[in-house]
C-alpha cells in the first residue's frame, strides 16, 4: 500500500527546498521586516503613552496645586471679609452706644433745665400768692410801715428757703 519512491522523495524534497529558499529570500525578509515594524511602531507607541502619561500627571498636579493655592486664598479672603465686617459691625454698636449716651445726656439736661425752671415759675408764683396773702391779711390788721415790713421778711424767708428737686 504504502511505498516510497525514492526518485519521488527527491524531487519533493529538492521542491522543499527551493521553496524554503525562495520564502527565506523573498517572504521571510519582507515578514521579518514588518514584524520588526509592527514591534518598533507599538513600543514607540506604548513610549509616547507613557510619556503622555507622565505629562497629564504633571498637569494634574499642577491643577491640584492651583486649586490648594485659589482654596487658601478664598479662604484668607472669607476670613478678612469676616473680620472687617466683624470690625465694622462693632465700629456701629460703638457709634450707637455713643449716640444713645449723648442723647440720654441731653434729655437729662433738657429734663433738669424744664425742672428748674418750672421751680422757679412755681417759686414766683408763691411768693406772688403769699403777697398777696399777706396784703390782705395785714391790710385789716396792720399800718402800711408794718405790712411792708412783713412783706420783706416773707420775701427773704421765701428766697433762703431750699426748693426740693
Amino acid at each position: 500500500m504504502l511505498e516510497i519512491h525514492p526518485q519521488l522523495l527527491l524531487y519533493q524534497g529538492a521542491i522543499f527546498i527551493i521553496f524554503v529558499f525562495l520564502m527565506w529570500k523573498f517572504v521571510y525578509k519582507n515578514l521579518v521586516k514588518m514584524v520588526e515594524d509592527r514591534r518598533n511602531k507599538i513600543e514607540n507607541t506604548m513610549l509616547e503613552a507613557d510619556k503622555k502619561k507622565s505629562e497629564a500627571e504633571e498637569l494634574k498636579l499642577g491643577y491640584e496645586a492651583k486649586l490648594t493655592e485659589i482654596n487658601v486664598k478664598a479662604e484668607d479672603v472669607r476670613r478678612r471679609t469676616e473680620a472687617e465686617a466683624w470690625q465694622k459691625h462693632n465700629e456701629i454698636v460703638d457709634t450707637a452706644r455713643t449716640e444713645a449716651t449723648q442723647i440720654i445726656g441731653r434729655s437729662r439736661q433738657q429734663s433738669a433745665a424744664e425742672r428748674e425752671q418750672a421751680m422757679l415759675a412755681a417759686k414766683g408764683e408763691l411768693l406772688d400768692i403769699s403777697i398777696e396773702l399777706a396784703k390782705k391779711a395785714l391790710a385789716k390788721a396792720t399800718t402800711p410801715q408794718t405790712e411792708e415790713k412783713l412783706i420783706q421778711e416773707l420775701t427773704e424767708e421765701l428766697k433762703k428757703t431750699e426748693w426740693k428737686k
